[in-house]
């Protein structure tokens, strides 16, 4: 679902305050740590955590070629990549920055910090799920959770996720920009 929120500025814009609020309404209520301590380390940590998700993406991606060939891995991308499709450079970094903050303030801020690593990575996954043609990367998003989520339990910083999650929004909508370009007819 938050795949296509993306889609819409305004949409973007008004999840992420929905989500973001919601979160930072329960920190407070539950009186949950508020950790976002903008560090060296922290940003180092962040850039490392999204290099390590970026890298099992390409991975995952790979393998479905391996498995079910370079075909089908390639109608799987460009599945999602047409609902970037057309994206501004501007977009991108917006919907770098919109994830980050409403997605891990609510997900790992609140979710996480008060019920748990798995319920946040289920909850994010579920967020994120597709229609048909993209269920299966929909799936990746469960796991996708998990590591965000583990980067902010091994940190203590809700920064390094934010940045990790920011990074891997504004790397893809890039990269699916590029993959519409080259499509061949």
């Amino acid at each position: 679902m938050l795949f296509y929120a993306k889609k819409y500025f305004w949409l973007d814009l008004t999840v992420t305050l929905i989500l973001g609020g919601l979160g930072y309404a329960g920190i407070r209520y539950f009186s949950l740590p508020w950790n976002l301590l903008i560090t060296s380390t922290a940003i180092w940590q962040g850039v490392v955590s999204f290099l390590s998700i970026m890298a099992w993406t390409f991975l995952i991606q790979r393998g479905y070629a391996i498995v079910k060939g370079d075909l089908y891995a390639r109608h799987l991308t460009e599945a999602l990549a047409k609902e970037y499709e057309g994206a501004s450079l501007i977009k991108a970094i917006a919907a770098g920055i919109t994830a980050a903050l409403g997605e891990e303030v609510f997900f790992r801020g609140l979710i996480q910090q008060q019920w748990g690593l798995i319920t946040a990575s289920v909850l994010f996954g579920f967020a994120h799920y597709g229609k048909k043609d993209i269920r299966v990367v929909s799936h990746w998003s469960y796991v996708h959770g998990l590591l965000f989520g583990l980067s902010f339990k091994l940190t203590g910083n809700l920064l390094v996720p934010l940045l990790a999650h920011g990074l891997f929004d504004l790397g893809g909508v890039i990269y699916f920009r590029q993959v519409m370009r080259n499509k061949t007819p």
